[in-house]
């Protein structure tokens, strides 16, 4: 008997574990293999590759992810249902959806579902019950060992070290996918992507005063002016009166109820306001009312509103509610309850107060360690959201161009206390009715598609009868900071003089609001005492044309009869890129804003302490969203449904509007639009007449 040495049994071993192998090979069907994502010197930035993770480790389980691709015909599909509930034609008119039919629509096909879990099954060696869909019918998930991982998708996976934070991630150079796939797949994570993680060397505690800011990223908007200096007397009574000036001076809550025709105190208090239906206020970058202020400002112009009410804190990934002391409060969070409490009372608001006080400190410092503002409040009141895929975004975004928070915070060692150690909230809070939002970002300061799954996020708000009322920013046609300074500045192209426009004001389905300023009549009999809109001049009121979205059915008629009417000493090119022909400064094939307007300007309101003039778009928006929500009172009282996506019918009713025919938004070296009769890009349809908007709505079914 011949005995085999020890080196002889290794070899076959070896021989038969490689015929093994390849017997399985062949037992697994073949896919031609595509490369679907890989790194870019961009991408890799700020990190360093360290060891490729060991494939026969049991300690790297990796949580897999493949995104299924958001397919055109599913985001049309959703428009078309959105317009048979927002048109006041169709028999489905106001019939919303609940979140869980919204967030069916997008759901992949069963077919596309079917083909990629067979492929993980066949090709990765992965058991069919370790392959679930998520609850949003966005994703697969599975759990998969690094071979597994490595061999579905022909990569190589490593560990990867973010040199300024010290953060490790696992990451591959490339990947592939199946080329008969590929059509279906967004992108896989574990995958090619690499958060760009803040790190804090000296973001300002809580409590400080703080610095505010433009940045190129998210912009605090508002315009304060101390009406008094910083010795004035400070409101404690409620002693009358405490304007001198008339409506065009100083605009109070008596100017707006008498320009608008809103119902006064005393009706309302005569009835229980509607269950559900709190006008919700978005809040961030630092900003948080005080509480004391909102008393003394009550106590002059609200006195039915007692002391101590204050907004429902929903507060979104370790936010923080009202300001510690009042010398830290902040104009913008003051301004939006100042504006928004007294026309709604005694219907409630809520405060949407987003991210933790690490990042919204970061956003307003100018560090660039956050340039979205929007996608965790988004999150936090849409779960599907937090995985939907759309526009090859899927989740909230880590690339360098759109860095959202991060949750669990990673920042936590340098974050002061402030970095909140909880897990990303997905669909904790229900959305109110109506969301006010004074906040905005410039159009070209984050990726286009970034942008559009977030507008699409507004279409199915809608769908289940969310209205997001969104200032359009006050700095004329240039987007950022054309006023008081450089009239170029914030504007694209090589000459600086291509018009900016703004998001989310620049999304279709926002009701994107402008703002006015009351001016005296003409001194008549018939005419004492009353006020008519014009635009502002102390600051300029943002509009003009998207350069990410197309003009929206529902308003291509107004802007064609603007452009044909209006005398601009400029023109316009057509489609989604910047183009620098001479005398072009806009896209006039894009989506046009504003769609309304209101009073923006002279509003009289407590700061600190004091009494201040506030201003711009920011107090413009919580007006129509509160003229908004005393519409869906009437109409849920007369067992109606919210409105909903209200353009449609705006903009076939011009007779609910006061149009605004003085005034313009200057920028970019040029003299900007120009308000005209009809809708324009300074005004939008003009500001509302409450009682005949009131009795549009409640005509609707």
């Amino acid at each position: 008997m011949q005995i085999l040495s020890a080196t002889s049994v290794a070899l076959c071993s070896a021989l038969l574990s490689t015929l093994a192998d390849a017997a399985a090979t062949r037992l697994r069907p073949r896919h031609d293999l595509v490369r679907h994502e890989w790194h870019e010197p961009r991408h890799i930035q700020g990190w360093k590759r360290r060891d490729r993770l060991a494939i026969s480790s049991t300690e790297h389980l990796l949580p897999m992810r493949i995104g299924f691709v958001q397919s055109d015909a599913a985001v049309q599909n959703a428009h078309s249902m959105l317009m048979d509930r927002a048109d006041p034609a169709s028999p489905l008119y106001g019939q919303h959806l609940t979140a869980n039919a919204v967030a069916d629509l997008f759901a992949p096909a069963d077919e596309a579902v079917e083909a990629v879990k067979r492929w993980v099954v066949e090709s990765g060696g992965v058991a069919a019950d370790r392959v679930s869909l998520s609850a949003n019918r966005q994703w697969l998930q599975f759990d998969a060992h690094v071979d597994e991982a490595e061999q579905l998708l022909r990569a190589k996976f490593y560990s990867y070290e973010h040199l300024q934070s010290g953060v490790n991630v696992t990451a591959c150079p490339e990947y592939h996918v199946p080329a008969a796939l590929q059509q279906h797949i967004d992108y896989i994570t574990p995958g090619t992507k690499l958060a760009s993680y803040g790190f804090s060397d000296g973001v300002k505690a809580l409590g400080l005063r703080r610095r505010e800011k433009d940045t190129d990223g998210a912009r605090l908007q508002r315009r304060t002016e101390q009406a008094a200096a910083t010795a004035a007397t400070k409101a404690t009574t409620a002693a009358a009166p405490w304007v001198t000036g008339g409506c065009d001076e100083f605009a109070t809550f008596e100017c707006i109820r008498a320009q608008y025709g809103l119902p006064l105190p005393s009706s309302l208090s005569k009835v229980t306001p509607v269950s559900g239906n709190q006008l919700g206020i978005f809040e961030t970058a630092g900003q948080h009312y005080s509480q004391d202020d909102l008393d003394i400002f009550f106590s002059y112009t609200a006195p039915e509103i007692p002391d101590g009410t204050k907004p429902e804190l929903r507060a979104i990934d370790g936010a923080t509610g009202p300001a510690t002391t009042q010398d830290t409060a902040g104009a913008e969070a003051n301004m939006d309850f100042e504006v928004a409490m007294p026309l709604v009372w005694p219907q409630k608001t809520v405060l949407f107060q987003v991210d933790d006080e690490y990042y919204e400190n970061a956003m307003t410092s100018g560090s660039g360690r956050v340039k979205g503002i929007f996608n965790t409040f988004f999150d936090a009141i849409d779960g599907s959201y937090c995985t939907f895929s759309a526009y090859g975004q899927t989740g909230n975004c880590q690339d360098a161009a759109c860095v959202d928070p991060v949750y669990p915070n990673p920042n936590n060692n340098n974050g002061g206390g402030q970095a909140y150690q909880g897990q990303l909230m997905c669909g904790t809070f229900k959305p109110t009715n109506v969301i006010s939002i004074s906040y905005e970002n410039a159009e070209n300061s984050l990726p286009a598609n970034y942008l559009r799954r977030q507008c699409l996020e507004l279409m199915k708000l809608g769908l289940q009868g969310v209205t997001v009322v969104v200032a359009a920013g006050d700095n004329g046609v240039g987007g950022h900071a054309a006023n008081g300074g450089d009239a170029h500045k914030g504007c694209l192209g090589s000459q600086h003089d291509i018009f900016s426009p703004v998001s989310l004001a620049s999304c279709p389905y926002a009701l994107s609001v402008g703002a006015t300023k009351l001016q005296a009549a003409a001194a008549t009999a018939a005419s004492k005492g009353t006020f008519v809109e014009v635009g502002p001049t102390d600051f300029y009121t943002g509009g003009g044309f998207s350069n990410v979205y197309p003009t929206p059915d529902w308003q291509q008629s107004a802007v064609a009869t603007y452009l044909g009417r209006a005398k601009l000493g400029f023109g316009g090119y057509s489609g989604d890129t910047v183009q620098e022909n001479s005398g072009t400064n806009f896209n006039k094939s894009g989506r046009a804003y504003p769609d309304v307007s209101a009073l923006g300007s002279n509003f009289y309101m407590v700061y600190r302490g004091g009494l201040a003039k506030g201003g711009g778009t920011s107090v413009a928006a919580p007006v129509w969203a509160a003229v908004l929500t005393q519409v869906n009172e009437a109409r849920l009282r007369a067992n109606k449904t919210a409105v909903g996506h209200v353009q449609p019918v705006l903009y076939k009713h011009p007779e609910v509007f006061t149009d605004v025919v003085e005034g313009s938004n200057p920028g970019c070296g040029t003299t900007g639009f120009v308000a005209t009769a009809g809708w324009d890009p300074v005004s939008g349809l003009g500001t509302p007449i409450f009682p005949k908007l009131r009795d549009l709505f409640l005509s609707l079914e």
